[in-house]
């Protein structure tokens, strides 16, 4: 019961009340939802020139679609990320803001997220790019 106590004390303490995290949303989804459509689009001409004769629009009706799109759409999850939070401190009342929430607890931080963030990119983006590829090339 001691660690559910002094999680949800922690949590409490740590709380974000900002209005400007709301502008986190909105810097996070349009650049991820334009990497992963522009990378889609790449994809599926590169499988049309590999793949000649297949008519289709964006993607092609198969299995190897659905793995160019799930590929995208991780290999620009964290960089989509570390975009928002670029863009956020870009505003200076939201990072004023921001920076004022984050004081309070250690290794929340513009800095600290966006190297956790990089982390995380280092992974999933190599990873994310090769499946896609490799639909986008093989059959």
């Amino acid at each position: 019961m001691a660690y559910i106590t002094v999680t949800r004390e922690r949590a409490a303490r740590s709380r974000r009340r900002s209005v400007w995290n709301l502008l986190l949303i909105p810097s996070y989804v349009i650049p991820w939802f334009l990497l992963v459509f522009a990378s889609v689009t790449a994809l599926g001409n590169l499988y049309a020139v590999r793949h000649p004769g297949i008519q289709f629009r964006v993607l092609p009706d198969t299995i190897g679609a659905i793995f160019m799109g799930v590929g995208s759409l991780f290999a620009w999850f964290g960089p989509s990320m570390i975009i928002a939070n670029l863009l956020v401190s870009a505003v200076p009342a939201a990072r004023r803001a921001l920076d004022r929430e984050a004081a309070g607890v250690p290794g929340s931080d513009r800095a600290a997220a966006n190297r956790g963030l990089l982390k995380v990119s280092l992974l999933l983006t190599p990873v994310g790019a090769v499946i896609a590829l490799l639909a986008a090339v093989l059959r």
